[in-house]
């Protein structure tokens, strides 16, 4: 199989790291991601910006159906050239953006008809964020993601309360899907070197339940990190005009165990579940007041 330098001297290609893009060059660490992976024949695969391939190739060894979605069409022509050929009908190719790319569309166009996806690709660093909340979007169906991220990312994903990583993001992104850690990749691993460390993560997603509660556990989340300083029952107090009254508050927080002096960053998502569920009794306020 050619590399990823192979390929760059074949078609005379200049990366465009300000763009995002980085090329992963080890085999053996591409391998590793594919493997977390844990693919089946019968798996349909969406691969988010694939660049020359270097997923892509490990993906279709497996035999599995593949959807790649590239932004930059020179490398979604190099892609049609190397590895379609060999995998007919079971390689799809969109020519777009992840953040414009109605998945499921596209993913019937590619030839699914039922069952989870599983979700694998370098994410541009300058987009990690709205990327990774894309796929929320999409949670019922996808089953798994392995993503390689910025380290700075990886590491708020996986932080834990009091940790000064842990925040809005850790808070959303494990209300949705269980999430570990599972390479570190030095900058020298892809071409051009990014100016900061990567990690490889893998995400195991949760099946939507009760939207209206979902979307309180967001807004909960969103007033606690408001204002990082000051303790959640004052930010509470103060949240959505002051319909919540304080000694109602009081009252929650005290059948919760929890302190009044407590911030946002203290706390675990069961929590903030318990606290929703709380708050919701006494009346979860108008959002256009």
């Amino acid at each position: 199989m050619p590399t990823q330098i192979d390929l760059i001297k074949k078609y005379k290609l200049s990366v465009r790291g300000h763009l995002g893009q980085h090329l992963l060059l080890d085999p053996n660490l591409q391998r590793k991601i594919v493997e977390e992976l844990e693919l089946k024949k019968s798996d349909f695969v969406i691969e988010i910006g694939p660049g020359l391939g270097a997923l892509t190739q490990f993906i279709l060894q497996s035999g599995c159906r593949l959807l790649a979605v590239e932004k930059d069409p020179r490398f979604a022509e190099i892609l049609r050239t190397e590895w379609k050929p060999a995998k007919g009908g079971s390689f799809g190719i969109a020519v777009g953006d992840i953040l414009k790319t109605d998945l499921l569309t596209a993913a019937r166009a590619a030839g699914w008809t039922a069952g989870k996806w599983k979700v694998v690709g370098n994410l541009p660093y300058y987009i990690t964020a709205p990327i990774i909340f894309r796929l929320l979007e999409y949670r019922d169906s996808i089953s798994t993601a392995v993503l390689t991220v910025q380290k700075e990312v990886g590491n708020r994903l996986a932080a834990v309360p009091g940790n000064k990583d842990y925040g809005r993001m850790t808070l959303g992104v494990r209300y949705a899907a269980d999430v570990r850690k599972i390479l570190d990749l030095s900058p020298s691993c892809f071409t051009p070197k990014p100016a900061v460390a990567s990690c490889a993560v893998r995400m195991d997603f949760h099946e939507k339940k009760n939207e209206a509660r979902e979307a309180h556990y967001f807004e909960l989340v969103r007033i606690a990190f408001s204002q990082r300083r000051k303790t959640l029952l004052s930010l509470l107090a103060h949240a959505a005009g002051g319909q919540w009254k304080r000694e109602d508050l009081l009252g929650i927080f005290e059948a919760l165990g929890l302190s009044h002096d407590v911030r946002g960053e203290e706390l675990l998502i069961k929590d903030y579940l318990a606290l929703v569920a709380a708050l919701e009794k006494i009346g979860w306020p108008a959002k256009d007041r």
